[in-house]
């Protein structure tokens, strides 16, 4: 990187703006190799761009890939997540070219390909009208999958508004356009192209793709009840955030969907939607795999408990002790007093339920601030711990039917899965505060 810098200098004659902006980064990386800490400074700023397609981006984008501040040189920045899509990158360049062509908007593509996708980038953005960036994440360097390379993009924009997108053409980039258009109409922190909101098309998924897609929604919105109504589709890869709305240095993203991690980091966000019909893929096989739900479902659980391990200890050790007493009184109820099963196995579970609530009230959310009665938290306990009485059959049919797995793992899962899911209803609404009023988030950012 300080060779190719110097060079690009030395052409310039060290005297133009180019000149001085590559010497003056050359310089840096110079100082910074001669001291104890240069290293691992260095692999920070010349590691994360591999392949910069323009020599003028340098210094700023390596700045900002490292979170530095960020000016506002572009109306929006369209965020490009790509792995192996070389043959999709000329089509979504062509296509985001033909889009209003007075809007200054900067296409940015963060890079974890182990093909040429790279220099097929750099290829193609010597023939783009619009301004071509790339990021390189090397092997080693990809924290986060596509999470952190979101996050990379957030922090490396040079636009308030940035549009996140996929490469492969499934996200039309024509709607780049409704995007803004309801973000400066509603002044809205984030703007989703939702599959799910009216008028809005999941395509031609596949009925199994589509249930779990459906499913993974819904179990979302259901831990995240507040946060997540007014959002149809958590899921959708699509969408347009405020920079200034979101605290990017602090999102810790996993896997593919980090929407959700954004509609969940802070202060809650005003949200509002854009309906979309969800595209044939271009080119090239989906990134999507059982590692990757896996994924999904272990940092939706992290999500749902974090800050709260304590609280949701205390309620699966109350759950546990419920077991205990339902087993107790069905054995009393069938052997000694001799009570048909099915009546037995009722009465017991509804005096597990309640002992269950007791204890629930006065250990695990003692002191809770709530807004909510006595006999109303009680009815709404009782309400939801029957309602996964009626859920666990399906949900095990789904999980050993319908995705083939060890009817041991699902039982287990589903039962883990009812566990969170109780948890989030009772810390959000029975023993919760009734509203989360949204409210802008406003990061100050300081100069240099």
């Amino acid at each position: 990187m300080l060779d190719y810098l110097q060079r690009a200098r030395r052409r310039d004659g060290g005297t133009g703006a180019l000149g001085r902006c590559c010497g003056s980064l050359a310089s840096r990386l110079g100082a910074d190799a001669a001291h104890p800490t240069g290293p691992n400074q260095l692999k920070a700023r010349a590691g994360s761009i591999a392949m910069p397609v323009d020599v003028a981006l340098i210094s700023g984008r390596t700045a900002r890939a490292v979170g530095t501040r960020a000016g506002d040189d572009f109306d929006v920045t369209v965020v490009v997540p790509t792995r192996n899509e070389r043959d999709n990158v000329a089509p979504l360049l062509r296509r985001l070219e033909k889009i209003r062509p007075d809007l200054r908007l900067e296409v940015l593509f963060i890079d974890d390909s182990s093909d040429d996708t790279p220099s097929v980038i750099e290829g193609q953005a010597a023939r783009c009208s619009r301004t071509v960036s790339l990021i390189h994440r090397p092997e080693g360097e990809r924290t986060g999958g596509l999470g952190g390379a979101v996050r990379t993009g957030l922090l490396a924009a040079r636009s308030d508004l940035v549009c996140v997108m996929d490469a492969d053409l499934q996200h039309p980039p024509e709607l780049l356009g409704a995007l803004i258009d309801e973000a400066v109409r509603s002044r809205a922190d984030v703007v989703v192209a939702s599959r799910y909101c009216d008028r809005g098309d999941a395509g031609e998924l596949s009925a199994f793709r589509l249930a779990v897609s459906r499913a993974s929604v819904m179990l979302a919105k259901g831990l995240f009840p507040r946060r997540l109504r007014p959002v149809s589709d958590p899921m959708s890869g699509f969408f347009l955030v405020r920079r200034s709305a979101v605290d990017a240095r602090a999102l810790r993203p996993k896997g593919f969907k980090v929407l959700l991690e954004i509609l969940l980091s802070g202060s809650a966000l005003v949200t509002r939607e854009v309906p979309f019909r969800f595209a044939k893929r271009h080119s090239g096989n989906s990134n999507a795999s059982w590692l990757e739900g896996a994924t999904y479902l272990r940092r939706l659980a992290e999500l749902r408990i974090q800050g709260r391990w304590r609280q949701f200890a205390g309620f699966a050790a109350v759950g546990a002790l419920g077991v205990a007493a339902n087993t107790s009184v069905l054995a009393l109820l069938t052997r000694d007093v001799h009570v048909w099963y099915l009546i037995a196995s009722i009465v017991a579970t509804q005096l597990a339920i309640v002992s269950n609530f007791a204890l629930t009230e006065w250990l695990v959310f003692r002191g809770a601030q709530t807004d909510k009665s006595l006999p109303f938290r009680f009815a709404s306990y009782l309400l939801i711990n029957n309602t996964s009485l009626l859920i666990s059959g399906p949900l095990l049919l789904l999980l050993v039917s319908a995705l083939g797995m060890d009817v041991l793992l699902a039982n287990g899962l589903s039962l883990g899965l009812l566990v969170l899911a109780r948890f989030a209803i009772a810390d959000s609404y029975i023993w919760g505060s009734r509203s989360l009023r949204p409210r802008r988030l406003v990061l100050t950012q300081a100069n240099g």
